[in-house]
């Protein structure tokens, strides 16, 4: 082996030169030595032939090992004009697979001179003028090179290599791949038809098929596929298998229904430890494609995690690739994004579903995704907008079919979504036609059939709810979007038994889904343990009490057997008169029973003061039909009791009052309602007070961010005694409009926060006082604070009139209800 002396560069002759092709042939050489020692002849003067000998010897050991871009390195070096013809092909192929097409060109012309009626020249022609996308040109030279058939192997073996990348050019995948086989029949060592073969098997849906087949190959010839292309077949099987596990589990219930995913994730995990164990010993030639290679599998495993019903996972995972700077696919930030809106962090998903949407079509699956977490961000013209382009970009039948007119499936999600909107926007009486024209036009599509139960859910139709979701059950039993429907439906018509067992049933057919998960909590938070608060308090005014307060709360039990609650409630309060203060201070121990249409509940109670201090309290409703609803209650000691009434001056005796109360309401609908109500205060000092009260609600402006209603009220009470110690009139009588108005000013998913101004004004009448102004002002808070959590508090000012003197009070108050599990 030629060699210089004491680290000297070895002088060129050609005695040296035919040493070093000689060694290089018997293995006693590397490629890189022989690189080496040409780069260094090259690189000092040398005559014209043996420059022309010199570049093309190292332009073909490079590509014989492979090294492609030396290849394409040396030929710029020394153009194709002045190399050899042997070095021609191999300069050729290296420019190709460089994607260097100048130099790929000129090769070719140059060959073409020299040996202007050999085969090779023109199929590395037809190659060149493919990947210049001249089709056209590369097929006539296929079909020049085609007539007559050749009859060498060779020749034949180059015509199919031509004819597959031809197809290729021309979108046939499978005229290909019968191209590539052929070529594996012809020449079996053809180890490149067979890693193209498998590959675009795999692009064609057979990427399972394909990679066990690889490791058929692989097992019976070493070394036919690297390290890198099984790796890249192995990621492309798992996803397909991901995909396959994915719709295998929509068919299907139970824990059978996870099994394939479980075991992807198993071999993702394996398929991981290969890939990294590879890349190590790979070159740096390929360092990049086995980064790509990872993080694509990566990706597939967040996408595993997700449908596996495991968002926090895949989160974290995305975390650590983020802090690697990981730059992610399209499709991986998606999972990411459906990820985070999953665990109630749509803030964090949408700038992921944007970026991952950026490059994809606004028709995307994806954008459905976007869709609602816009709404759940509280940027609904955004949603809005996104889904109006949606539209747009969906026609009602599929541009491209076997025939035409055929129905695209993705136009009914985007009409469904586009009513589910005003559904979510608080606008169900805008979603309702729609839905009425939607399941008129398709009555079995089950999506629109439950946006149709749920906007009669919403428009406080429990009963009309019912009963569309239990005719979508007969229709699609295994349907777990509707089960969910059916459920939320039954609990909000009071039927907690049918509720409890329907969950159960959807918990054990589909435990990992997010859906189902979601319902389970909204369901145990409502039939659980509750905590009620009122408080409120006020100064002003002496006809009442110049300052007062009062608190009321009931904790609760969760449900027993499905129907029944313990609770204790408690009210304490002060009163401060003129002619005294009052505390008032009850407990009470009940019992509730809540079955479908009826509610009953009874109380044992004792307060601090009064001659009823021990008494007993109770109610009963009845929902008749979704429009009419009718109650009746019962106070022993009745809480509404004038302050005045509850201080005993000196040598005077305590009054208290029993209460009695009905009432019956008409509710329309979420956006009408009529109520009238009759009370009964007996007071212990033989007076009596009966009085009616009748009420009109109206929603006039309904929209994601503002609502507006009136309130039309008219009262009267006529009462036995005038001649007593506290406010009681003969007979008074009121009229008064109130108008709301509240804006949601910030909305996370399911927190969100409102305020509220109401204005009310009318006209009170006493008798023997006459006629006087009355109003009222309020300013409140709305804080909706997770799963049926709630915080309202506020301010209030108002005027009313009492012995013809008109009294202003202003007051605060406080509302509280939470879940405790």
């Amino acid at each position: 082996m030629p060699s210089g002396s004491s680290g000297e560069a070895l002088a060129y002759d050609p005695q040296s030169h035919d040493a070093l092709i000689v060694a290089r042939r018997d293995g006693r050489m590397t490629a890189v030595q022989a690189l080496q020692q040409l780069r260094q002849w090259l690189a000092v003067p040398l005559d014209a032939t043996q420059r022309r000998r010199v570049a093309s010897d190292a332009i073909v050991i490079a590509v014989a090992d492979g090294r492609f871009a030396d290849a394409v390195e040396l030929g710029r070096q020394t153009p194709a004009a002045e190399l050899d013809d042997y070095a021609l092909e191999p300069l050729a192929i290296a420019a190709r697979r460089m994607g260097d097409l100048a130099q790929q060109g000129e090769t070719i012309q140059v060959w073409r001179v020299r040996q202007p009626e050999a085969r090779n020249p023109r199929i590395h022609e037809a190659f060149w003028r493919l990947a210049v996308k001249d089709t056209t040109g590369a097929q006539a030279i296929y079909r020049a090179l085609s007539e007559p058939t050749p009859t060498a192997i060779s020749d034949r073996v180059a015509l199919l290599d031509l004819q597959a990348a031809l197809a290729r050019a021309l979108g046939e995948p499978y005229q290909a791949l019968a191209a590539y086989r052929n070529v594996i029949k012809l020449q079996s060592e053809r180890h490149d038809a067979q890693r193209e073969a498998s590959f675009l098997l795999a692009e064609q849906g057979g990427a399972s098929a394909a990679f066990e087949d690889a490791k058929d190959i692989q097992h019976a010839h070493p070394g036919a596929f690297s390290a890198l292309a099984l790796a890249t077949l192995e990621q492309q099987a798992l996803a397909q298998r991901l995909r396959w596990a994915v719709k295998a589990r929509d068919q299907r219930l139970g824990p059978a229904r996870v099994a394939e995913i479980d075991r992807v994730l198993v071999d993702q995990r394996s398929a991981q430890a290969r890939l990294d164990a590879g890349a190590a010993q790979s070159t740096p030639q390929d360092a990049d494609n086995w980064r790509t290679l990872r993080v694509r599998l990566q990706s597939d495993h967040m996408l595993a995690l997700l449908e596996r019903g495991r968002p926090a996972e895949t989160i974290a995972q995305y975390e650590t690739l983020l802090a690697a700077d990981t730059e992610l696919p399209a499709y991986a930030l998606g999972v990411v994004a459906r990820a985070m809106a999953q665990v109630r962090r749509s803030a964090d998903a949408v700038p992921l579903f944007e970026k991952a949407l950026a490059d994809l079509p606004v028709s995307d699956d994806l954008s459905f995704g976007l869709v609602y977490a816009y709404l759940d961000t509280g940027r609904f013209d955004d949603a809005e907008s996104l889904l109006k382009r949606m539209e747009d970009d969906t026609p009602a039948t599929m541009r491209l079919a076997p025939e035409a007119g055929r129905p695209n499936e993705q136009y009914s999600s985007v009409a469904g979504m586009d009513s589910l909107l005003q559904l979510y926007g608080d606008r169900p009486k805008i979603a309702q036609p729609r839905f009425v024209t939607l399941t008129g036009e398709a009555p079995l599509n089950s999506g629109f059939a439950s946006g149709a139960a749920l906007t009669e859910r919403l428009r406080e139709h429990p009963e009309a709810a019912v009963a569309r979701f239990e005719a979508l059950a007969a229709n699609h039993p295994d349907n777990v979007s509707t089960r969910i429907g059916h459920v939320e439906a039954l609990l909000n018509a009071g039927e907690f038994r049918e509720a409890r067992q329907r969950a159960e049933g959807v918990l054990a057919d589909a435990p990992d889904a997010h859906q189902v998960r979601e319902m389970e909590i909204k369901r145990r938070s409502l039939v659980g343990a509750q905590l009620e608060l009122s408080a409120e308090g006020s100064r002003g005014g002496t006809a009442l009490a110049g300052r007062e307060w009062r608190a009321d709360s009931r904790l609760s039990t969760g449900l027993i057997a499905d129907a029944w609650r313990v609770f204790y409630d408690q009210s304490l309060g002060r009163g401060d008169t003129l002619e005294g203060s009052a505390r008032l201070a009850r407990g009470g121990l009940g019992l509730s029973w809540q079955q479908g249409r009826w509610l009953a509940e009874g109380v044992l109670q004792h307060s601090n003061a009064g001659p009823y201090r021990s008494s007993v309290a109770g109610r009963i409703a009845y929902r008749a039909s979704d429009a009419w609803r009718l109650s009746a209650s019962y106070d022993g000691d009745s809480k509404e009791l004038p302050w005045k009434a509850r201080v005993v001056p000196l040598g005077a005796q305590s009054i208290g009052a029993r209460d009695f109360g009905a009432s019956v309401t008409y509710l329309l609908n979420e956006s009408r309602r009529f109520d009238l109500q009759w009370r009964r205060l007996d007071f212990s000092d033989g007076n009596l007070r009966d009085s009616f009260d009748f009420g009109w609600r109206e929603r006039w402006i309904s929209t994601p961010r503002f609502q507006l209603e009136t309130r039309l009220g008219a009262d009267t009470s006529h009462t036995r005694l005038q001649d007593v110690r506290y406010f009681s009139p003969s007979r008074d009588a009121s009229a008064q409009i109130a108008v709301r108005g509240q804006w949601l000013s910030w909305k996370r998913d399911d927190r969100q926060f409102i305020q509220a101004v109401e204005l009310a004004g009318g006209s009170y009448h006493q008798a023997d006082f006459g006629r006087g102004p009355l109003w009222s002002l309020r300013y409140e808070h709305n804080w909706a604070l997770g799963q049926k959590l709630t915080l309202r508090y506020g301010l209030s000012l108002g005027s009313h009139p009492y012995d013809g003197v008109n009294e202003r009070q202003h007051g605060v108050f406080l509302n509280l209800s939470m879940p405790l599990q």
